[in-house]
């Protein structure tokens, strides 16, 4: 009896493990979660900060071109100018590399 036990036993002992193991993975991952969350661009202060530069000449860079124009609005997901044609552009913020304003720039 006292293998039978040792050989019940141990299988519960491992599965009790995986799932402690199992628990403090995701904590793990949610605590990502929650840092990526609040390092996503534009995040509030800076959509209200760029806000403040509605109707102003600007410079977005994105990893393949320079788009020059005026700030129509700023929003959580994208940015909106009027290029230089008076087009208007929606460029999406997680392609955002930098903004300039007047030789200021704004790096994410």
């Amino acid at each position: 009896m006292g293998i039978l036990n040792y050989l019940f036993k141990r299988p519960k002992l491992k599965l009790r493990m995986l799932q402690a193991s199992f628990e403090l993975l995701k904590q793990r991952v949610d605590h990502l979660e929650s840092l990526l969350a609040a390092a996503t661009f534009p995040d509030s202060e800076t959509t209200e900060r760029l806000s403040k530069f509605v109707g102003e000449h600007l410079t977005i860079q994105t990893s393949s071109i320079k788009i020059p124009g005026t700030l129509v609005a700023v929003h959580s997901d994208n940015f909106e100018i009027r290029d230089i044609n008076g087009r208007l552009v929606f460029i999406p913020a997680n392609k955002i590399i930098s903004v300039t304003f007047d030789n200021k720039q704004l790096r994410h």
